[in-house]
């Protein structure tokens, strides 16, 4: 998937393309595109897949893509609801490398800024508090033009590039040509999505993609980063995740709500992928 015209608003053509985005729509599904992708959560939660990082995502994150690394926001229920779902605010900028010429960022002033969008080949992640000056800087490049809307940019990266950021990708992470894979890599993390709660089948997936189990594995790692197995584990622990930090719900109740047929299975994949014990994890999401 490839972003096509960068205007803004539908107005006149731009270097760059700022969207506000109240409805997950345009990100609730597996794509990748040429543009590097600088996103401030401000309302909204759920699952983000980029590379082979699964982890989660609410109010606060900014997140920059590289270019051409596949990623996926899967929000939450109450975000995708058929009949009345609740309304996200994010603020979505797409922008190329070359965005302010392809020598500016050559200028010795333009350093910070021309490393951040290399390291951005990993994803890079932070989660900003209440006084961080990134925040009103999102809030008013949705309302600025021409102009001052670039130098908010310009501003917002260079903020970024000082923040004490996380990456996302691993290094053994290839980034490959994907574009023969948007509707295939789609329907199979769909299903999986549909169906992590359930035991999942290796044969319903490779039958899925129209391969054989083992041509399937290899696909899909080389695609994901992960095995089919990894992958649903990582699934089911983020939705564990939020259940544990949402909910009062028992965590036994937890354990099978989240597609694992007994405790002992899910309490040592839960430690092994956050650190924590399920109850550890708890105590530590209730707020003080």
């Amino acid at each position: 998937m490839r972003l096509k015209q960068l205007t803004h608003q539908g107005s006149s053509f731009q270097s760059f393309h700022v969207r506000h985005d109240t409805y997950p729509k345009n990100h609730n599904v597996w794509h990748y595109h040429e543009e590097l992708e600088f996103i401030q959560v401000r309302k909204g939660s759920g699952t983000l897949f980029i590379g082979d990082c699964i982890r989660k995502f609410g109010p606060g994150d900014v997140v920059l893509i590289g270019p051409n690394i596949p990623h996926y926001w899967f929000f939450d229920p109450e975000y995708l609801d058929a009949i009345k779902p609740i309304a996200t605010d994010n603020c979505v900028i797409h922008f190329q490398k070359s965005f302010a010429g392809e020598d500016f960022f050559y200028l010795p002033e333009m350093t910070g800024i021309k490393d951040l969008l290399l390291e951005a080949n990993k994803g890079l992640w932070y989660r900003c508090d209440s006084t961080d000056p990134l925040n009103k800087l999102f809030e008013h490049i949705l309302i600025a033009g021409g102009f001052e809307q670039l130098l908010i940019l310009l501003q917002a990266l260079y903020i970024f590039h000082h923040k004490n950021k996380i990456m996302l990708v691993s290094d053994n992470y290839a980034i490959l040509n994907h574009s023969s894979d948007h509707k295939r890599m789609n329907d199979i993390v769909d299903y999986i999505q549909t169906n992590f709660r359930q035991h999942i089948e290796l044969s319903d997936l490779a039958n899925l993609a129209g391969m054989t189990n083992n041509s399937f594995c290899r696909y899909f790692k080389q695609k994901t980063g992960k095995t089919p197995l990894e992958f649903i584990t990582e699934l089911r622990i983020a939705s564990a995740c939020k259940f544990l930090s949402d909910t009062n719900t028992p965590l036994k109740e937890v354990c099978f709500e989240c597609g694992y047929n007994n405790y002992v299975s899910f309490h040592n994949a839960f430690k092994r992928i956050t650190g924590l014990t399920p109850k550890n994890y708890k105590i530590k999401a209730i707020p003080k």
